[in-house]
């Protein structure tokens, strides 16, 4: 049985057509949780790098101050 709209139907009355649209929504399913997955995985890394990196990082230079010319007229 597959559930499509809150409604349950059975799968084995699909036409060949349909149970290859079954199978690639499928497919496609499970492509996104792994990349759900990846993307979760690459924020924690991008969190702990810049954790390094941000530790490692030296004094920050001070910008050169600007002087303003105001004219008169």
């Amino acid at each position: 049985m597959i559930t499509v709209n809150d409604k349950q139907y059975d799968e084995n009355k699909l036409s060949d057509e349909g149970k290859v649209a079954l199978q690639n929504i499928q497919v496609l399913h499970q492509d996104q949780n792994q990349l759900k997955i990846k993307f979760q995985h690459n924020e924690v890394l991008l969190k702990h790098y810049m954790d390094i990196l941000t530790k490692d990082l030296p004094e920050p230079e001070k910008a050169e101050e600007k002087t303003e010319t105001k004219w008169v007229k």
